[in-house]
């Protein structure tokens, strides 16, 4: 007879298992399209932002070093590259920054697992 209420505990237990790594499993599923989702709005910002920033620099060098005396078109050049390649490397750093404070992927999933570890774990 005692062997019956194992059995339904240990069915319950497999239940209860099955249903915990498939709600963790919904979970990772919806922190990864989360991801996928801002990977491309990134992406797709990145690239607008230094195709167009690229043209303008080009049109700011280009009316720049038209404006100066041919004398000083040399030095104009060589300024506004100095310029140019100071402001990409702020750019550069701003976004590495940025980068480097988001929150890791499937933060969420790895602190329920470890919350369903300790639970499991813990002697009651």
């Amino acid at each position: 007879m005692e062997i019956f209420g194992f059995n339904g505990a240990a069915t319950r237990l497999g239940r209860v298992t099955a249903q915990i790594l498939q709600d963790r499993l919904e979970l990772l599923a919806l922190e990864l399209r989360e991801a996928k989702i801002l990977f491309a709005q990134a992406l797709i910002l990145v690239c607008l932002g230094v195709a167009f920033c690229l043209l303008g620099l080009l049109l700011l060098i280009l009316a720049t070093v038209y404006g100066l005396p041919p004398e000083w078109r040399v030095y104009g050049l060589a300024a506004t590259a100095l310029v140019s390649l100071l402001a990409g490397a702020a750019a550069f750093r701003a976004l590495n920054r940025i980068l480097g404070q988001s929150p890791l992927a499937f933060d969420q999933s790895v602190a329920e697992l470890k919350k369903d570890a300790t639970c499991f774990l813990t002697k009651n």
